[in-house]
């Protein structure tokens, strides 16, 4: 056996490697596979810049035009629904009606663990789903829709790719934004689109990695800078880290917004302090697309090996 001072200092799970089909558990078979690397983040990654369109096309093309955007509304009062993500903490203890201890159940010290871990159940599920509303996500309603074809989502994709394609390391996003109101918030998520198959006629629009920012900390975490109505800024947002083949044929697809919850909570646009807000307003935010305010996402491309 190899001394453990001898492995590789890196070693990182690969998805995306799966045939795509239906498990015999009823889930998509991403797949994937572990691979050692000397490094992190890999120095063999290639940054490639692609920009959003306002005809909701992603490409390696800037924009001409002087003008062009895409605005939307974004209601407080009707959040998008969180379809799982990179969630932590999303727990409750059963009900008594649902199995779980009596209300005045009060167990000694050592057994609390015990029965909070036979007893805790999931609020939102957490990991990679079809990125359609259900009755299962909490705020969801009918009819329900791929989270894409709300009004208040933006949805920017890739021509349907020609070769299989991996992304490794952080994306970095880079919006250019206004809004009617004086703080708003933008959420981002990066999604491999399977095409329509006999197991997903509708085809799989899988969530790899998310987040959000608060506009009135663009800039700082410590001093928060309000936004004035109808002014582009630039705004930069940094995805977790990933690491997924788009395999040939998949759309990268990269869906914009302003709430996801409950993994984030709602802003109500109205700048009051967090957490003390009086009121709730809507904010029609616009996602600027010219050849002035390019708003563009940076993919770490990791080469396919010769």
């Amino acid at each position: 056996m190899a001394a453990p001072e001898n492995d590789p200092p890196v070693r990182i799970y690969v998805m995306g490697t799966g045939d795509g089909k239906k498990t015999p558990e009823g889930h998509l078979n991403h797949g994937g596979y572990w691979r050692d690397e000397n490094e992190w983040p890999l120095e063999r990654a290639q940054f490639q810049t692609l920009y959003l369109h306002d005809d909701g096309s992603l490409d390696s093309f800037e924009a001409m035009e002087d003008d062009s955007s895409v605005t939307y509304t974004y209601d407080p009062e009707k959040p998008v629904p969180t379809v799982g993500g990179q969630l932590v903490g999303m727990f409750k203890i059963k009900s008594p009606e649902d199995g779980g201890p009596a209300l005045d159940d009060v167990p000694e010290f050592l057994d609390q663990w015990t029965l909070a871990r036979n007893n805790l159940t999931e609020v939102i599920a957490a990991g990679g789903f079809h990125q359609k509303e259900g009755p299962e996500w909490i705020g969801a309603e009918e009819p329900y829709q791929l989270l894409k074809d709300r009004s208040d989502v933006v949805a920017f994709e890739t021509d349907p790719l020609e070769d299989d394609t991996e992304v490794t390391g952080e994306v970095m996003i880079k919006l250019w934004v206004s809004s009617s109101a004086i703080d708003t918030d933008f959420t981002v998520k990066l999604i491999d689109v399977y095409p329509m198959s006999d197991d997903y006629p509708e085809g799989y629009h899988l969530n790899l990695t998310d987040t959000i920012l608060r506009a009135r900390y663009r800039n700082s975490w410590t001093d928060p800078e309000m936004m004035t109505p109808g002014e582009p800024v630039e705004i930069s947002i940094t995805l977790w880290p990933t690491s997924s083949v788009f395999k040939k044929g998949h759309r990268i697809r990269l869906d914009v917004s302003s709430s996801n919850f409950p993994r984030f909570d709602v802003n109500p646009n109205t700048g009051e302090p967090v957490g003390r807000h009086t009121h709730m307003v809507k904010a029609d935010n616009t996602i600027h697309t010219s050849a002035d305010h390019p708003s563009r996402i940076v993919l770490p491309i990791i080469p396919a090996a010769e």
